[in-house]
């Protein structure tokens, strides 16, 4: 009988249908081939070519292939090789998305990771690609990156941002060879600019109250939080500092309320740092508040 057949190889001409192509065994001039056998699942073929076509209707992209070639002469069938694939579709479902910046000094890199974990193998994607827009939507850069899955059934890459952006909007988008994978929500990022209409009341005579107008960013910008700083005005004297979360609000305790001036120091922070700051300074009376600017 014959040995196998070698150079078993396949490419796809789409998500469900791949050319799979092979070289004959070596055989003596007086024993020809006569033909190949085919073993693709439930189906047995017989070809004369050293390649053939196989598609599939409904591609099933969870489940493994298992595509088997032997030569045939008039002894029989020969020695068997095999292979393995996944027929590729577009998930139903996105994954999720991470883009996450990391700042050293004047670069700005960022870190994407995808989380394929609730994919089949032939739901991967096969082309990712970064883009990075101005606020106008204007394409500055575009990036493609490795789409090896880790052991935590991740796939991870770093780009690096243009220089100089204050201001940028980040497109992820991948595909496979079943077509586009849905598109997902853009990332934008942003510095911060200052916060304002700062103000201050008293409440019960012991507690101050200090609200302030959040800087206008794009939606798809978010602020994760604000830095108070709280300052005797009079003596220059650094009091306190806060995180505020969530709010443009904050209430703190003055034990002279009624002998100092304040000055506050808001500053709005969000993934790529600390962005503009503002202040304003308040003195305190019973029954006012002087603004003293």
């Amino acid at each position: 009988l014959l040995d196998s057949v070698v150079d078993l190889d396949y490419t796809f001409i789409n998500g469900s249908s791949i050319l799979l192509t092979w070289t004959a065994p070596y055989t003596l001039d007086n024993v020809p081939i006569t033909g190949y056998y085919i073993v693709n699942g439930l189906v047995n073929i017989t070809t004369t070519n050293k390649s053939i076509i196989l598609s599939a209707t409904n591609p099933d992209p969870c489940r493994l292939n298992n595509v088997s070639v032997s030569p045939i002469n008039d002894a029989g069938i020969g020695s068997s090789n095999s292979i393995s694939f996944y027929y590729e579709t577009v998930p139903l479902i996105t994954p999720p998305v991470s883009v996450v910046p990391v700042i050293d000094g004047q670069l700005i890199s960022l870190n994407i990771s995808i989380d394929v974990s609730t994919l089949c193998k032939g739901e991967y994607p096969n082309s990712i690609t970064v883009s990075i827009l101005n606020t106008d939507n204007a394409i500055l850069n575009n990036t493609s990156i490795s789409t090896q899955v880790n052991d935590q059934l991740m796939i991870t890459g770093v780009f690096t941002v243009p220089n100089n952006l204050n201001a940028f909007i980040v497109n992820v988008s991948f595909s496979n060879l079943g077509g586009e994978l849905l598109p997902i929500p853009s990332f934008g990022f942003d510095y911060l600019g200052p916060v304002t209409n700062i103000d201050s009341s008293i409440d019960n005579c012991s507690t101050i109250d200090i609200t302030w107008t959040a800087p206008t960013v794009d939606n798809r910008v978010s602020i994760l939080f604000y830095n108070l700083s709280i300052y005797d005005d009079i003596t220059d004297q650094f009091l306190r500092s806060v995180a505020v979360d969530d709010t443009t609000t904050h209430q703190f305790i003055g034990g002279d309320l009624f002998r100092h001036r304040y000055t506050y120091v808001i500053t709005g922070v969000n993934e790529l740092g600390e962005g503009i700051s503002n202040n304003d300074t308040f003195s305190y009376q019973r029954g006012t508040i002087n603004n003293n600017h």
